[in-house]
């Protein structure tokens, strides 16, 4: 089961408009990196196979790379179904893309719940347009208790590791909720076992005579000679 839910992975990325959302998943996916900015309408697609030599598994990667504009939020909101992780992506000179994070968290939430999320801080080599510290995206992804990546699709910094450990994260998040899942089934067939030994017992000692006391949990021995005995 495990091994099925981590072989292919659907991965949103969501922000702001022009914050090398498109840039960062076509070096990725493409290898190529384009000065030239085209606006995502709506939602583009794609897909590549890696192998993730951490987890020794290849992932097969369904990248929907989501248009950044309040006016798209209906179409792009519908893609975020069945999404197993997230890249919340801003730019390092962009204050308003950094500002809107938590808002973007809070979609995937609404749609996806607690899935395995990124923080990426895009386009670090503009180092003389910084208006974003890394202090301040470091401490918004404590608050929001998700991983915080900085990358450069310009210079190829960090594009790779950003996707693969997404990977990791959601294989072992799905690792985890299966051992949580086993543990809740292996207590409650531990629970059904309880039951049914005590009814067992109940039943058992009815016939021989005995009956539970719900006061004091004790059992007591029925005796009616003895009892007959005693109004004489």
């Amino acid at each position: 089961m495990l091994e099925e839910m981590c072989s292919s992975m659907k991965i949103i990325v969501v922000g702001n408009g022009k914050v090398g959302k498109t840039t960062l998943t076509i070096k990725y996916v493409k290898g190529k990196f384009t000065t030239e900015y085209k606006k995502t309408l709506g939602v583009d697609f794609l897909n590549i196979k890696k192998y993730i030599k951490s987890i020794e598994k290849e992932i097969e990667f369904y990248i929907w790379d989501t248009a950044g504009q309040d006016y798209y939020n209906s179409i792009t909101r519908r893609y975020y179904k069945g999404a197993d992780a997230a890249l919340i992506v801003f730019a390092i000179n962009d204050k308003d893309s950094f500002d809107n994070v938590i808002q973007w968290y809070d979609k995937i939430f609404q749609e996806c719940n607690k899935i395995p999320m990124i923080l990426v801080m895009s386009k670090i080599d503009l180092k003389h347009e910084v208006v974003v510290t890394d202090n301040q995206a470091i401490d918004l992804a404590k608050k929001l208790n998700i991983t915080f990546m900085k990358v450069s699709s310009k210079d190829n910094f960090m594009v790779n590791e950003v996707f693969e450990k997404l990977a990791i994260e959601h294989y072992k998040y799905v690792e985890n909720l299966e051992k949580k899942n086993k543990g809740i089934e292996e207590n409650n067939i531990q629970e059904i076992k309880l039951k049914s030994n005590f009814i067992s017992y109940r039943g058992n000692n009815k016939k021989n005579g005995f009956q539970i006391n719900k006061d004091n949990n004790s059992i007591d021995k029925k005796d009616n000679k003895k009892k007959k005995n005693c109004c004489k």
